[in-house]
């Protein structure tokens, strides 16, 4: 029975380190020109990671520890919600979805919210956008997704 456990905690680690080369490997090949891409890593290993030790404790046995872990991340994670949903939530999920937005990337000639301006830097939470005086522009990004946007079209 020990070994059995040893042998399962052994495969578990070695399939989430597996796993996390191969997101890191994906996210640095296809979203090398968003600026949060790493943060965005760092979450989907921590995710990973807490599940790892979730599943382990499981494994050995430790069940009265494994509720009471869930139980708190559930209430932290809830609080947590409730107070970055509007600031940090909501143009976190809006700049996902500005990945695969293929009219709008780095280079882009917009108008938002009467602001015109070429995109110079997009994150997770926010849209850098360079005027024509030159003047930067933070654009949250859920402003691309709630406002009417314009994008220019390309000359030449």
């Amino acid at each position: 029975m020990l070994e059995e456990r040893i042998l399962i905690t052994l495969v578990v680690v070695a399939a989430a380190v597996i796993f996390r080369v191969a997101i890191g490997g994906v996210f640095k090949r296809k979203l090398h020109e968003l600026v949060g891409h790493q943060l965005l890593a760092n979450v989907l290993t921590g995710v990973l990671g807490i599940g790892l030790i979730i599943y382990l404790l499981y494994v050995w046995g430790m069940v009265m520890a494994l509720i009471e872990i869930v139980a708190t991340f559930g209430i932290i994670t809830t609080i947590l919600l409730f107070t970055l949903k509007d600031i940090w939530l909501s143009n976190l999920f809006a700049g996902l979805s500005l990945i695969g937005d293929k009219l709008i990337n780095i280079g882009s000639e917009v108008e938002v919210a009467g602001k015109r301006g070429k995109i110079v830097e997009m994150t997770l939470t926010v849209t850098k956008v360079r005027t024509a005086g030159g003047d930067i522009i933070i654009v949250p990004n859920k402003k691309f997704r709630e406002d009417v946007v314009v994008i220019m079209k390309k000359r030449g």
